[in-house]
């Protein structure tokens, strides 16, 4: 019996090497592909100060053209109009589904169409991206992500 290995990319009879060697290589042989896959993953959640700023706090006001209610983070991204009248997108994020569900959320607080102001910690440098610490309705209504219900 022989087992092909990737490492050395050679064929590796058994007797020569014994079971626990072919074994070990054969494992790292599979190791390598899946921790190709998974580092996919690992990079997609990140830290807070990998993108916000935990000094600047500002308002972004606009209409929700998109909801992305999905894991790691909540997303709405937000049709803002800048200061010489062109259309800017923004991205608005906030914690994960589940954590704001624990706290009253939904898929339906905030939808396409709604008109908000969001106040929150902005983004890196130039970036458009603000984290959500409250979310002013045109109603006069505000949400917070999290069970406080100020700054």
């Amino acid at each position: 019996m022989s087992v092909y290995c990737c490492e050395h990319s050679l064929t590796i009879g058994i007797g020569c090497w014994g079971i626990a060697a072919v074994l070990t290589r054969v494992f790292r042989c599979a190791l390598c592909p899946a921790l190709f896959v998974l580092q996919g993953a690992a990079h997609a959640h990140h830290s807070f100060a990998a993108e916000f700023d935990y000094e600047r706090l500002g308002d972004v006001e606009g209409e929700v053209i998109e909801v992305l209610f999905v894991n790691p983070h909540a997303r709405y991204f937000i049709a803002v109009t800048d200061a010489v009248g062109n259309e800017v997108i923004w991205d608005a994020q906030t914690r994960s589904p589940s954590a704001l569900t624990r706290i009253g959320w939904s898929r339906e607080t905030i939808e396409l169409g709604d008109t908000v102001t969001i106040h929150g910690n902005l983004g890196i440098g130039d970036t458009r991206k603000i984290w959500i610490r409250e979310v002013r309705f045109e109603s006069g209504e505000i949400v917070y992500p999290t069970e406080e219900t100020s700054d």
